[in-house]
Formats: C-alpha cells, structure tokens, sequence
C-alpha cells in the first residue's frame, strides 16, 4: 500500500463511510477505490484515468486534489507518453456547426437552379413546337374564304386576352410565392430538442431526456473510457472499459443512468437523436441522463 492509499483510506475512515459508499458519491466502481488505496495501478484502466479517479475520490473527502497531487506525487502513476494537445469541445462544435451551416445555406441554391431551369425548357418547348393554330393559317388564306368579324365579337376576343394574360400572371405569381414559402420553411431549424440542461456542479451534470428510452450513439474522435452505470446505486449496467470504435446501445427499462465518460475531447455523444453538448470543459465528466416525466 502507498502512502497516498493509506492516506485516502483514513480519511475516508474518518468520516465513517465504506468503499461502497464512496462508490455512491464518486459513480467509480469498488474495485478501482480499493485499487487506489492499494496502489495497484495496474487494475486500473490507465494512467490517466487513474489520475482522473484520484481527483474525484480526493473532491468526495473534501480535499483538494491539487494539494494532494504535489504532497504524494511520487506514488501518482506517470504517463507513457504525453498527452496529445486537443482543441476544446468548444472549439470542435463550432467546427460542427460551421460545415452544418455551409450545407444548408446550399440547398436554396439548388431550388433556384433547378427553378430556373424549368422555364428554360419551357421556352425551348413552346419554340420548338409552334401550336396547330399556327399551322393551318396558311390553309385558310389559300381557301380565299374571309370571315367577317362585328366590332362586338372583337372587343369579346381582347377582353378573352387579357383575362388570359392575367390568370397566367397569377398562376406564375402563385407559383413563385409557394417555391418561396417552401425554401423558407426548410431553412428553417427544428426548435423540438429532446435533451434539456439541468445543472453542473464540479465534473457532475444533468440533463432530462423526452422519450420512453435512451437511444445513444457514441461517435469517437480517440480513447475514452466510458462506463454506463445505474443512477441509484452505481452499478455497471453498460459499458465499461477504453472505447475508440463508434458504438450505439438503447437503454428502455431505465428511468435513469450515469454515463463515466473518461475523456469528453475523445467522443461525441448523441441522445435520442441529438447531440450533448458538455456544459464545462473538463476531460473527465459524469452525465446524468433522466428521462422527463
């Protein structure tokens, strides 16, 4: 045993609480608290994870995991390699956003185009195609047969004209308006949103979720760990273990669950078809899900 195991375990003796109910209150299983007091590394899922875990067993005595790190940092597991520098999860959902923006602002685009050439083929068509009008003029004229017209019947064929030429112009306009409305209505978002924030304290956050089940689809940029876990006691209901392939599960006889998720910059998860955003900038985050009564 390490002196820093030594050192978590009584403190937690100090306040009278069992490695079950330090369990409760940092969501890390049993097995990794008595790794950490043991100084057995090795079980755990890694070195940074092990650090990860030492923070919130330090936070859930009340210490401050700063202090703790430089009073025994010699018995804190050392990296293999250095951490890779990542951009923030900010950073990536405004990347996200930016080419989801540049897709939409295509599509009105493309209406136009397609729009424009519709009448372009049109025109093409009524030039091509002269009506059957036309054709047979000649053959009256050669008939040498003239039909008198009244002034009556005249002023009936300019006012049959206009009133042609107007339900054209309508017909047009209607058209127009209706392509408009339509491009509008697809521009704009959905304002439906299945996950609602609830609130943040340290690395722990809420969300209520609209549905009868969890349908989750973790999409990884890298390795996280990740752990699903049963809100009210803290046991594995899930996941558990280093994640890098894209993975999709649905939880339906659950009104609520913990996600461990080890390193946030490593996956995007999405809930029932939309996307968390992490409310802190934090690797290591526990996000409560419960679904909304």
């Amino acid at each position: 045993m390490t002196e820093l195991g030594q050192f978590l375990q009584s403190k937690r003796e100090e306040f009278g609480w069992d490695l079950e109910e330090v369990q409760k209150r940092t969501k890390i299983q049993k097995r990794y608290l008595l790794a950490i007091e043991s100084g057995d590394y090795g079980d755990l899922p890694g070195a940074f994870y092990a650090r990860a875990f030492i923070k919130s067993y330090s936070e859930a005595l009340g210490l401050e995991p700063d202090e703790v790190f430089q009073q025994f940092e010699s018995d804190l597991p050392k990296p293999k390699q250095e951490a890779v520098d990542l951009p923030s999860r900010v950073e990536q959902q405004k990347t996200r956003t930016k080419e989801r923006k540049k897709k939409s602002n295509y599509m009105p685009a493309i209406f136009i185009g397609l729009f424009l050439i519709a009448i372009v083929a049109g025109v093409w068509a009524i030039m091509a195609f002269p009506s059957g009008t036309d054709e047979a003029a000649p053959e009256e004229e050669e008939s040498m047969n003239i039909v008198g017209t009244t002034p009556d019947e005249e002023e009936d064929d300019e006012v049959g004209d206009d009133e042609g030429e107007e339900d054209t112009s309508s017909t047009e306009g209607t058209t127009e308006e209706d392509d408009e409305a339509q491009n509008e209505d697809e521009d704009e978002p959905s304002t439906d949103e299945t996950l609602t924030f609830g609130e943040t304290n340290n690395n722990e956050s809420l969300f209520t979720v609209t549905g009868d089940s969890f349908a989750i689809d973790l999409e990884f940029d890298g390795e996280s760990y990740i752990q699903i876990l049963d809100e009210r006691n803290g046991t594995v209901i899930g996941m558990d273990g280093v994640f890098s392939s894209d993975e999709s599960f649905e939880v339906d006889d659950q009104d609520s669950i913990t996600m461990n998720v080890g390193n946030t910059y490593g996956v995007t998860i999405t809930v029932n078809g939309e996307e968390l955003e992490y409310p802190v900038d934090t690797h290591h985050h526990f996000i409560t899900l419960e679904l909304e009564e």
